[in-house]
């Protein structure tokens, strides 16, 4: 390092010639190490201080475990890998932590979870290859569990329950209910007036009325007249493909085993009952006011438009267009049901068998698939709709379902699992138009993805995600399920981790410490990639530390060295550094490769910061221009025994800034981070009497301000002069409030 005479001399050299004040302001604190003259810069305006227990980390340490549910008794290993965002995006989702897991070993590990992921996604690899994807909620937890081996993970947020009565979620109440529910034969009263001929029929209060077996009749009846507790009984043909038949008042039509309608159009008004045994074919059926449509036998409508009423079949329904648009609104289905295109507003639809619909559009609506049942359709497009699903159920959706804005719900049970099988999930972006919760496996291979800083869809586990062809949940076949689903086949192997590539953070630093610098964060910038070699165990070998040191914008002369938080330097087997130019000249290494005299492991990025990108002098390097290439290297570590866990948040990166003296330099680290053996400690104890520094941490200013940042992605510092406050917006609130509010704030 320069003298201070070599400063003086080669100022007096030059005289007449005026350095640039900032460059001056650097070159100072090199000289003049114990300078603790008053700061004319500062990160934020007078009287403004960060909160004492501000860390300034946008990432922060959570401990994880992951239990899976293991179908192969502990013979296979499944592999566990931890993202920060949608894997669906591919090189934008960076892997959090990775290993493999059976059934007596779960996975245990440690990550780093950028502040402003609202969500974590586990993906699951089963000895099969299928890989199934879940999301985890955050929050400000510091341990995560996720126990596949059991409903109710303690990882997951609140899992939504449908209103569907128990009956229908249970483990088969209501399909054992369809099985029995037999039609009741049709008994005539004996005082019941015949109906016959073509005329036009006045029905009167507390009759009984019968088109009797063989009796075709083509007339009209008007039982809309004021009259009530009115029945009507065809056992024989009532055609009349012309008439509007309007029920009302009490009053029911009942169509025996043996008899058939053909009518235009049926309305049942209030409190009116329809309950058809035998053929019922109409162009229009409409329910309304309470009213009540029970199929037994065979139905073929056009168009159902049912309001206010319910419509529940147990025999072979078929209808063209279904719709309705009220809060009271059952349509259920105990049979065979077939609908071209249906239409459901604050609606209620009960599929307690197979239930076939090709298109389906739904507002508000509920939709219930009960235990051993099927609801099968080719469209579906749904708008602040909930879908509860039982054990065993399945919902199946050949070719797109559209989840709109207005936020949906796709539930599975407490216990047992359910199958949604989607072809295709399109999101309408704006909010989150889906969640999924509860024990229910999603298989599809076509879902819009969330994006990088945007959530539209959730996984809440134990919830997940398969590959469309890939499900494997086993659900037995009934007379309701069209054959049920079995789980995709072939030979299990062990699903091995041996190397667990984690994303890239960048390291910036200011290099005036202990006065305040300019807060451009340019000073020295590097970003660093972990490579992990793990073991069966999950237990680490290896480290590769991917190093780009992409900015030197300071006029000190700097190293740079990463201390590994907690390993003894004695542990380090050896380091292997792939740019051997960079290291080895002013900080001195040991045999096994870590710097010298050091109690805890410490490996080198630089030995002159400068000089690595071939400048002779201390010039700006790629902060004023792009004219300089990042400098990249490679430090493969290997340990003597095995570590438990290592994550970004044990590097603790750091810059030298007054030389390379054995036990008195000048260390600049992060906030919360400890200097190493080497740091000048009576230099610390100085300034921090008075009054320089914070008493609790030498690398936060008395006012709370940092000479580091770690920003969880490969961070586009500002230019030289450019305060960060300035470029980044965001950055102000960001530390005002403790790091709670906008922590986005990196992002361009």
């Amino acid at each position: 390092m320069y003298s201070r005479k070599c400063l003086n001399l080669f100022l007096v050299g030059l005289a007449g010639i005026t350095l640039f004040g900032a460059s001056c302001s650097k070159v100072k604190d090199l000289y003049n190490e114990t300078d603790t003259g008053s700061d004319s810069s500062s990160l934020f305006p007078d009287g403004v201080n960060v909160p004492t227990d501000f860390m300034w980390s946008s990432a922060r340490a959570v401990d994880v475990r992951v239990a899976v549910d293991d179908k192969f008794s502990g013979k296979y290993f499944y592999r566990v890998e931890i993202f920060d965002k949608d894997p669906a995006l591919g090189a934008e989702a960076n892997l959090l932590a990775a290993g493999q897991a059976k059934s007596g070993q779960d996975f245990v590990g440690k990550l780093m979870v950028p502040t402003v992921a609202k969500y974590i996604y586990l993906r699951e690899t089963s000895p099969l290859g299928v890989a199934a994807i879940s999301m985890v909620e955050v929050g400000q937890q510091n341990t995560i569990s996720v126990d596949g081996t059991k409903a109710g993970s303690s990882s997951k947020a609140s899992v939504l329950r449908g209103s569907t009565s128990s009956a229908l979620l249970g483990s088969g109440g209501l399909k054992a209910a369809a099985s029995t529910a037999e039609a009741a034969t049709v008994v005539v009263p004996s005082d019941a007036v015949e109906i016959n001929g073509n005329g036009s029929i006045y029905v009167e209060s507390n009759k009984s009325y019968v088109i009797k077996s063989g009796v075709t009749f083509t007339g009209t009846i008007n039982a809309n007249n004021g009259s009530s507790n009115v029945k009507i009984y065809v056992q024989g043909v009532w055609k009349n493909t012309g008439n509007e038949f309007n029920l009302g008042g009490n009053n029911t039509l009942i169509v025996a085993q043996a008899g058939s309608i053909q009518l235009a159009h049926v309305t049942q008004n209030t409190n009116g009952r329809f309950e058809n045994y035998g053929a019922a074919s109409l162009s229009k059926m409409t329910t309304t006011n309470s009213s009540l449509y029970i199929n037994y036998g065979t139905l073929d409508v056009n168009e159902a438009t049912v309001t206010n009423g319910s419509f529940t079949n147990y025999g072979v329904a078929t209808i063209q267009n279904l719709s309705s648009s009220t809060n009271g609104t059952v349509v259920r289905n105990e049979g065979t049901l077939t609908v071209q295109n249906a239409t459901l507003t604050n609606a209620t639809l009960e599929a307690v068998c197979h239930t076939t619909i090709k298109t389906m559009k739904t507002n508000g609506a509920t939709i219930s698939i009960a235990s051993g049942s099927l609801l099968s359709l080719e469209d579906l497009n749904a708008t602040g709709t909930k879908i509860n699903l039982a054990a065993s159920s399945i919902l199946d959706v050949t070719t797109k379902v559209t989840f709109d804005t207005w936020s949906n719900n796709l539930m599975g049970p407490s216990s047992g699992q359910a199958l949604a099988r989607l072809k295709k999930v399109e999101l309408i972006k704006g909010g989150t138009p889906i969640t999924y919760s509860g024990n229910v496996e999603v298989a599809c291979s076509d879902h819009t993805p969330n994006e990088q800083y945007n959530t539209y869809y959730v996984v809440n586990s134990p919830a997940k995600i398969v590959p469309y062809d890939k499900s494997t949940v086993v659900i037995s076949g009934t007379s309701c399920n069209a054959g049920g689903n079995n789980a995709a086949g072939g030979n299990p192997n062990d699903q091995t981790v041996t190397e667990v590539k984690l994303g890239t953070y960048s390291y910036a630093f200011e290099d005036n410490w202990p006065s305040i610098g300019d807060y451009d964060m340019n000073d020295f910038v590097v970003d660093v990639a972990i490579t992990k070699v793990q073991n069966s165990a999950n237990k680490i070998t290896k480290l590769k530390l991917v190093n780009k040191i992409r900015s030197v914008g300071a006029k000190n002369r700097l190293a740079a060295a990463i201390q590994l938080d907690g390993i003894l330097a004695t542990n380090v087997k050896s380091v292997k550094y792939t740019n051997e130019n960079l290291v080895g000249q002013n900080l001195p290494l040991g045999s096994n490769g870590v710097e010298s005299n050091q109690k805890y492991a410490v490996v080198t990025l630089c030995d002159d910061a400068h000089k690595a990108f071939g400048i002779s002098d201390t010039q700006f390097i790629s902060t004023q221009n792009g004219n300089f290439q990042p400098v990249e290297s490679e430090i493969t570590i290997e340990f003597t025994s095995p570590l438990n866990n290592f994550t970004f948040a044990d590097l603790n990166s750091f810059i030298i800034t007054n030389g390379y003296k054995v036990s008195s330099r000048t260390e600049i680290h992060l906030v919360g981070y400890k200097a190493t053996d080497k740091m000048n400690k009576a230099l610390v104890e100085n300034l921090t009497a008075k009054g320089q520094l914070s008493a609790n941490d030498p690398f936060r200013s008395s006012k709370g301000e940092p000479w580091g940042l770690c920003i969880p992605v490969s961070f586009v510092y500002p230019n030289e002069y450019k305060k960060i406050t300035g470029v980044y917006p965001k950055f102000e609130s960001w530390a005002l409030s403790g790091g709670s509010q906008d922590t986005n704030w990196y992002v361009k």
